[in-house]
């Protein structure tokens, strides 16, 4: 149990949040995992860890545009985030099928990560649907294209932002693993042993944390990835993305892959193993073999896949295990 848990706003007193929490953990795990329906009774949850360090500012491109690195995630994230609210809506109805939370590392402090929520939602940890709605900071235009009955017409399309591309300070990925372990644990224990779908984590990064050495990763990753609900254990996914040059490693099978690059390992071995009912995705979005092993990881990776990563790990329209498992008419 991390030490750092009282920095978290709670619901439950601390000593109520780890009694609650040690009782949902001693729930048996089903034989099927990876099953449960999502659902307004059973939500799951996505936190998303964001590196905001100086580093950002690399030039990287991003739909055939030269941005930094800190601008063109920005822009993936608030896409994911504008998918899955989409996801969530029926009608004039905002359905909860997911809590989502954002934490940001080097932006704000060299050694602490941070929620990052802004507005009226300053310090929340995780947002429903609807209050993700409401979270906003601003609506930008922007110019797209779009094929209709056959032809190509440009068009303007208003999208919501809920974070700003952020490059500063140091990379103390360490805090960000620690925080986001306190706020699963949150979300474990307000379930109550519930058979809901494991909170999935993504971590997008360019670069060494500089608040910790591989061991304190290593530690902090393999306790996240021991929580769990009965539908399985969390998902630790991991994404080094890099400007276009140098070998990208993509979902690798094992370590060999890897070569002998130090820090992708340290990657590959923080990350979870993807389920089964991930690996049809994983192999035709990557164009990748059949295998019996994904483990949840890239590493040199550009933009187009820190997209299709996102997708891996989020219900869009791409992710066709989490379309079956999503319930609409719940």
């Amino acid at each position: 149990m991390s030490n750092l848990l009282p920095t978290v706003p709670y619901t439950l007193p601390l000593p109520a949040l780890q009694a609650t929490l040690q009782q949902a953990l001693k729930r048996p795990m089903k034989d099927r995992p990876y099953t449960a329906q999502i659902m307004r009774q059973n939500p799951t949850a996505f936190l998303f860890l964001i590196d905001q360090s100086g580093s950002m500012d690399e030039l990287t491109t991003y739909q055939e545009q030269p941005v930094s690195k800190a601008v063109a995630v920005a822009q993936i994230i608030n896409q994911t985030l504008f998918e899955l609210l989409l996801r969530c809506q029926k009608g004039d109805e905002i359905r909860h099928y997911y809590d989502v939370a954002l934490i940001g590392y080097g932006g704000q402090s060299s050694e602490q990560a941070n929620l990052l929520w802004s507005g009226a939602m300053t310090g929340k940890t995780f947002l429903s649907p609807a209050e993700l709605a409401q979270a906003t900071i601003r609506v930008e235009e922007l110019a797209t294209e779009r094929t209709i009955r056959g032809r190509t017409i440009a068009v303007t399309e208003k999208r919501p932002v809920w974070i700003e591309p952020v490059h500063r300070h140091r990379t103390p990925m360490k805090s960000a693993l620690v925080l986001a372990e306190s706020l699963v644990q949150q979300w474990l224990a307000a379930q109550a042993g519930k058979d809901v779908y494991p909170p999935t984590i993504i971590n997008i990064t360019d670069g060494v944390a500089t608040d910790g050495t591989d061991e304190d990763l290593l530690a902090c990753s393999e306790r996240v990835r021991q929580l769990h609900t009965p539908d399985g254990h969390v998902l630790l996914m991991n994404i080094h993305i890099a400007p276009e040059r140098g070998k990208a490693v993509l979902f690798p099978s094992n370590a060999s892959e890897l070569g002998n690059d130090p820090y992708a390992r340290l990657l590959y071995d923080m990350s979870s193993e993807m389920p089964p009912p991930y690996h049809t995705d994983i192999a035709s979005l990557f164009d990748l073999d059949q295998r019996p092993v994904y483990v949840g990881m890239c590493s040199n990776a550009n933009m187009d896949a820190l997209v299709k990563f996102m997708n891996i790990g989020t219900p869009t329209q791409s992710n066709q295990h989490f379309s079956h498992q999503l319930r609409p008419d719940s």
